[in-house]
C-alpha cells in the first residue's frame, strides 16, 4: 500500500518519495506532481523535482507551486525522464490537515 503522508495546509516542506531503481538513477531529470486524488497529471501539472540520497523530493505548502488544501487528499506522481524510458510512479498520498 503507498504511502499516507499528514501534511498541515499551513506548512511549507518537502515531499519525499522513494524510489528503486539503478545505482545510477540520480542522474536522471525528476519531477512531481501532487493532485487531488482521482486526478492524472497532465503537462502544465509537473514541477521540477530533485534528488536527496534514493528520494525524489519536491517543496509544497503556501507560497509554493503546490498549496495544499486542508481536507483534501493528494496523489504524488514522480515522473523520471530516463530516455528512451519515461515512467511515471504514484508512490503515495497526502491527507492536508
Amino acid at each position: 500500500m503507498p504511502n499516507l503522508l499528514q501534511i498541515p495546509s499551513l506548512s511549507t516542506e518537502y515531499v519525499h518519495a522513494t524510489i528503486d531503481g539503478p545505482p545510477n538513477k540520480t542522474s536522471y531529470d525528476a519531477e512531481m506532481a501532487i493532485l487531488p486524488e482521482g486526478q492524472d497529471p497532465t503537462s502544465g501539472d509537473w514541477e521540477t523535482a530533485a534528488w536527496s540520497g534514493d528520494d525524489v523530493i519536491c517543496l509544497v505548502g503556501p507560497a509554493t507551486a503546490i498549496p495544499l488544501t486542508r481536507g483534501v487528499r493528494y496523489e504524488v506522481w514522480v515522473r523520471i525522464t530516463a530516455s528512451p524510458e519515461i515512467p511515471v510512479l504514484r508512490p503515495g498520498f497526502i491527507h492536508a490537515t
